[in-house]
């Protein structure tokens, strides 16, 4: 199996809490890895809300950031019923992308860690620089407080 990196996150991170739903298994009993890629939306989701720049709002500001690169690196599985932690944080902000990190843990041990890479673009997909606000908000330093998302 694939090492994951230890838990160096840094302060600006959002813990989001999934349970493993017995539909996020495969016949083997263990977390489908493409399930990993809709956590990454949770936490993603999540950080942004809990930062004041929800995707809705974003969205209507006819703001929209497209997934142009994802990764996933799988060290350990996880099954069904376990609550696991999402941390999100971003790890990159240019003038046109935001790059997103993710560790999933269960409890101490990291099972899963990856990135997706986002593109701001307007209603026609012509690429925009972001907005100063977006920026602000999403590189703030506070770690922010955990909730269950199913």
């Amino acid at each position: 199996m694939a090492r994951v990196k230890k838990d160096d996150t840094p302060v600006n991170t959002s813990l989001t809490k999934v349970r493993v739903l017995y539909a996020d298994t495969d016949r083997m009993g263990v977390v489908y890895h493409g399930t990993y890629f809709r956590w990454f939306e949770a936490g993603r989701a999540d950080y942004m809300r809990k930062r004041g720049s929800p995707y809705a709002a974003i969205e209507r500001d006819k703001l929209f950031l497209p997934v142009i690169e994802a990764n996933a690196v799988y060290a350990k599985p996880a099954t069904y019923d376990e609550i696991l932690v999402v941390k999100t944080w971003v790890s990159e902000i240019t003038k046109t992308t935001l790059t997103f990190s993710y560790l999933v843990s269960r409890d101490e041990d990291a099972l899963v860690h990856g990135f997706t890479r986002h593109v701001a673009v307007n209603e026609q997909g012509k690429p925009l620089r972001l907005p100063s606000f977006i920026v602000r908000a999403l590189g703030s330093m506070e770690r922010l407080e955990t909730e269950l998302v199913l």
